[in-house]
């Protein structure tokens, strides 16, 4: 890929939104192209203690950019199924066996104590949260072949990762994100105990019941 906008394009977009107090979600998959939004983000000299800022995609996500992101409080939101639909693709026609091996760390990003989030990035995909879900904790492509297990994270973290951490990137965890007293109750009933459930079966979990500020809506 060729950048189609230069680092100090990029750091004056940031340094306009940041200072006019916007969220900025930068879209990066590769990466060079994550290590250059970091760059980028680190030489602003700004504060971004509590921006919130985000990184959506991060399919190659270095140890040392994690370390970055945690330094500048980034939050990385992984686009997990790139792993399900394309894992054969990046493996033997892209990136190369060892390579991809690397993709998409969100185990390594669990162990740094990062907080981060899962999405589809619909419509590209459409948004099945257990099948995320499934593909964080199984790490298997549609082929059923396991792309680095050691980046596996369990059932627990991957709600975390739909739920709670996915409303505090969007600054919402006050209101959304976990059952507390004061918050929406946007919640959902399921036909199974997804901590009880095979992983196998995690995307067959259905929903039974949708409420959205503690009233039942239909679909």
């Amino acid at each position: 890929g060729e950048a189609l906008v230069s680092k100090q394009q990029l750091g004056k977009f940031i340094e306009q939104y940041h200072n006019s107090g916007w969220q900025i979600a930068i879209h990066a998959q590769g990466d060079l192209a994550n290590e250059e939004v970091l760059e980028v983000f680190e030489k602003s000299g700004l504060d971004f203690k509590d921006s919130r800022h985000r990184l959506e995609h991060c399919v190659l996500l270095s140890a040392a950019s994690m370390e970055k992101i945690k330094q500048l409080n980034i939050l990385p939101n992984f686009h997990i199924n790139h792993l399900l639909y394309y894992g054969e693709a990046l493996s033997n026609d892209l990136l190369g066996e060892q390579r991809a091996e690397q993709i998409l760390a969100i185990g390594s990003a669990n162990k740094a104590g990062l907080k981060f989030a899962m999405h589809a990035d619909q419509p590209m995909f459409e948004s099945k949260p257990f099948r995320l879900i499934q593909t964080a904790v199984e790490r298997k492509t549609t082929a059923g072949n396991i792309i680095a297990a050691e980046q596996r994270i369990s059932v627990l973290d991957a709600l975390k990762a739909m739920t709670i951490n996915a409303a505090y990137s969007i600054n919402m965890e006050d209101k959304i994100g976990s059952l507390k007293e004061g918050k929406y109750a946007d919640f959902i009933i399921i036909d199974q105990n997804p901590f009880k459930t095979p992983v196998a079966e995690l995307e067959n979990i259905k929903v039974l019941k949708t409420f959205i500020n503690g009233n039942e809506v239909s679909f």
